[in-house]
């Protein structure tokens, strides 16, 4: 069974609102699109590390979830694993943040 916060994220990717992998979230939090970066548990170190810096720097909230790489594929429907994500709508950001509390 998914988590809410999983669903949040399926709806998300349908609607748009979010963008997937490393490279594009760094991005997204440098042009201050992103609103709520989510880190996959399993994530490198490496990845952790420039995710949560950069967006400490651009004051982006970002999360380590209680979800797996391949968890996160699967709640937006991808095979490759999903280390990183970038929430870019305001609604679906402030469900998420709710549904971790």
């Amino acid at each position: 069974m998914q988590s809410k916060l999983q669903k949040y994220i399926g709806f998300a990717w349908a609607a748009k609102g979010l963008i997937l992998g490393t490279d594009l979230v760094l991005t997204s939090i440098r042009r201050r699109q992103a609103k709520l970066v989510l880190l996959a548990v399993d994530a490198s170190d490496r990845t952790a590390k420039q995710v949560l810096d950069k967006s400490g720097f651009y004051g982006v909230d970002a999360v380590r979830i209680d979800c797996t790489m391949e968890e996160l594929a699967r709640a937006v429907g991808k095979e490759a694993p999903v280390a990183a994500v970038a929430v870019t709508d305001k609604g679906f950001a402030a469900a998420m943040r709710e549904s971790l509390k």
